[in-house]
């Protein structure tokens, strides 16, 4: 029994059999050889909309609707560019469903944007891979006052045309008229 100890303690001291060997050179360090897919962004210039590059992420399409909340860039600024987003909106990809139509979340209630700026998230949106409609989704408001009668409820019209606006599907060719020449 002592001899078996040994025996397996002598193998084990021993190693599997792998004979050591030097240092193996792996070559040079990896170089990055991706390029980010730019981005099309639509901006304004002298009331029409004008289709502009920003670099982009390998794996984000969508990252347009959210530049056009982000501050213009210098040269852009210089080329007389500018957004008609208002401030402190946010747009976000929400769901591409398998037709095609991207819906697009707004942080604001109640959208009801000038066409021009309108046309620069559409068409923002469009520009992205496999986009051939855009929904926009946000929060459709109502004011009733307190002690709401028949009389004094705000008329059904004006919550139908909310919800019916909500529901609208666009693509960038409907704004074909806004774009530069």
């Amino acid at each position: 029994m002592l001899a078996a100890g040994l025996a397996v303690l002598a193998a084990a001291v021993t190693g599997c059999g792998v004979r050591p060997t030097e240092v193996v050179g792996a070559g040079d360090a990896p170089q990055p050889t991706g390029q980010p897919n730019p981005i099309a962004i639509y901006l304004v210039k002298d009331g029409r909309l004008v289709r502009t590059a920003r670099p982009g992420l390998l794996s984000a399409p969508y990252l347009g609707l959210q530049q056009l909340s982000v501050r213009l860039v210098d040269s852009e600024v210089q080329q007389g560019l500018t957004t008609t987003i208002p401030a402190g909106v946010d747009l976000s990809a929400a769901y591409l469903d398998g037709s095609g139509v991207l819906t697009v979340h707004v942080n604001q209630a109640d959208v009801n944007w000038p066409r021009i700026t309108l046309g620069q998230v559409v068409c923002t949106a469009n520009a992205a891979p496999n986009v051939k409609q855009v929904r926009l989704d946000y929060p459709v408001t109502v004011e009733i006052p307190p002690k709401a009668s028949a009389a004094s409820a705000p008329p059904r019209w004006e919550l139908e045309g909310k919800l019916k606006q909500a529901g609208l599907r666009y693509d960038c060719g409907q704004f074909a008229d806004l774009m530069a020449r």
